[in-house]
């Protein structure tokens, strides 16, 4: 049986942990929200932008397809600390699974990674062409994006690479997450298709008040910079909502293991104080036999 010095030094851990545990599930709750309500407010503008495409391609706009290069930049997004779960795990694989399918396309990946976590996995058997670490506010975001598309604007003056793919794990419901991809670029044929079949909200044609050259500049940059930033603010909102989710179990082991010293403490000492009890009453006993 363990001692009363020893439970309570346990006892005293558990605690002290607890109180650990709990601050990060706090710190975790306040960037869920933080990084939740950034994706949604670039969901709303995003919806602004595909408006924009379908106003250009109304205007008789065409995408006019080339050839390309067979190399794609495959951005795999994960993160930079642990007790987050499987959060990890789960984006490698999923995003293993689907450069396979890019390969037997014909496409050769060229691997990024931002995170440390998602570098570490893929490092064993891929080789990583550029690693970037995760920003860890909103407006980081912006900065990572920027130093991105000049990453992407460098190989596509060298090598003519056209090709952009992103993986992250994205925010559902109930705190939920899963691994999704997205093509940031190119853009071909079926996408301006889509772009000009789409019906149109309101009565009123759009009409262009720029150069369409100039329109489509702009309108292409906020693409790209909608595109990442709100993949980055996905991955990051899912990331803290496991790292929520294990907090919690964690906090509910803890408890549970806390209460249980707690039980053995005063097991302990009872057995203890009435150990003590006996040899009082065994010595008072042989004082007063005569």
């Amino acid at each position: 049986m363990e001692t009363l010095e020893r439970l309570g030094r346990k006892i005293r851990t558990a605690h002290d942990l607890l109180s650990v545990v709990k601050t990060m599930k706090s710190l975790a709750a306040v960037n869920v929200r933080q990084f939740e309500t950034a994706a949604r407010s670039m969901d709303e503008y995003s919806n602004v932008i595909e408006t924009g495409w379908q106003a250009l391609f109304r205007n008789h706009v065409h995408i006019q397809s080339r050839k390309r290069s067979s190399v794609a930049v495959c951005l795999v997004i994960g993160s930079d600390q642990g007790m987050c779960g499987q959060f990890n795990d789960a984006i490698v694989q999923f995003s293993l699974e689907e450069i396979s399918a890019l390969k037997a396309q014909g496409v050769t990946p060229f691997y990024w990674t931002a995170g440390e976590r998602v570098r570490a996995e893929l490092e064993e058997n891929l080789k990583i062409e550029q690693h970037f670490f995760l920003p860890s506010s909103n407006d980081a975001i912006s900065d990572l994006m920027f130093t991105l598309v000049q990453h992407f604007a460098g190989l596509h003056e060298k090598e003519e690479i056209e090709m952009f793919f992103l993986y992250y794990n994205r925010l559902g419901r109930a705190g939920m997450y899963e691994p999704v991809s997205l093509q940031v670029l190119p853009f071909d044929e079926k996408w301006s298709k889509q772009h000009r079949e789409a019906s149109w909200s309101s009565r009123s044609l759009p009409i262009i008040g720029m150069e369409m050259d100039a329109f489509f500049e702009h309108i292409f940059r906020q693409h790209i910079f909608a595109s990442i930033y709100k993949a980055f603010a996905q991955s990051l909102a899912s990331e803290n909502a496991a790292r929520l989710s294990a907090m919690q179990a964690a906090e509910k082991n803890i408890i549970e293991l806390e209460e249980k010293l707690q039980g053995n403490f005063r097991e302990t000492r009872q057995s203890a104080i009435t150990a003590e009890l006996l040899e009082i009453i065994s010595g008072f006993e042989a004082l007063s036999i005569p």
